[in-house]
């Protein structure tokens, strides 16, 4: 059976469904109307940041909202519940956004942003973060809204159900033979800052697997977006519309 896929379309994100129909606020209801210009009876392609998809069409325009009638809707599976990406902010704030932003393209969900003993900036801006979460979500058609934890230290991570992997250069497991195993549990990736972990940090992580990414040395954030690529790839099936 031969998979449909869409293209060139904007998608609208709310959670205000109600029945066999949605209704837009917000800065999504200013693009649609102020900058797509849209009006009562073209379509809108929405999500609700949980995995479904909804075709629907404009049936009111308000001063402050949109409402749309479900046309059609698909429930997409999540194929990186499990994995979780690990990883303190940068000394460039755009470089940090550009990994953060790529990696959720190319469909990772979980993030836990760490303060580790190198990083520079630390503390949280998860009104900045989540903001570019949804924008790179809308951006890739992706249908999860990224969930974004922050965590002061690394030790918190520790605590955590599931697999530890780090990723050091210095490692003789490969990256690439590692993440070919099938595995449903959680699996935390955990990635350092410039200058990367410090060898007291890696032991805190009670049995972790050390994983080498590539021969060469990487930026932190080309890292990051390599890993994620990786992961992506394995699955045969990465578009989601």
């Amino acid at each position: 059976m031969k998979q449909e896929y869409l293209s060139d379309i904007e998608l609208y994100f709310t959670t205000d469904i109600s029945n066999e129909s949605l209704i837009i606020t917000g800065d999504e209801f200013k693009h649609i109307t102020k900058v797509m210009r849209h009006s009562v009876g073209d379509t809108l392609h929405i999500t609700d940041g949980s995995g479904n998809y909804f075709e629907t069409v404009i049936t009111e325009i308000t001063k402050s909202s949109v409402s749309t009638s479900i046309r059609n809707r698909k429930k997409h599976k999540n194929k990186f519940s499990n994995i979780y990406f690990c990883f303190p902010r940068l000394k460039s704030n755009n470089r940090f956004e550009f990994e953060l932003e790529k990696s959720i393209e190319l469909g990772i969900t979980n993030f836990i942003i760490i303060d580790t003993e190198r990083t520079i900036p630390k503390g949280a801006k998860m009104e900045r973060w989540n903001k570019i979460a949804l924008s790179a979500m809308k951006q890739s058609l992706r249908t999860y809204m990224p969930k974004i934890e922050y965590q002061k230290s690394l030790r918190n991570i520790n605590s955590l159900k599931g697999e530890k992997i780090i990723l050091d250069q210095k490692s003789l497991i490969d990256f690439g033979d590692f993440i070919k195993e099938e595995e449903n549990s959680n699996r935390y990736f955990i990635f350092g800052p410039e200058g990367g972990l410090s060898e007291m940090e890696i032991e805190t992580i009670d049995n972790a697997k050390i994983v080498c990414l590539t021969n060469n040395r990487l930026r932190a954030e080309t890292a990051v977006v390599t890993a994620a690529s990786a992961i992506s790839l394995i699955n045969k099936n990465t578009r989601i519309l």
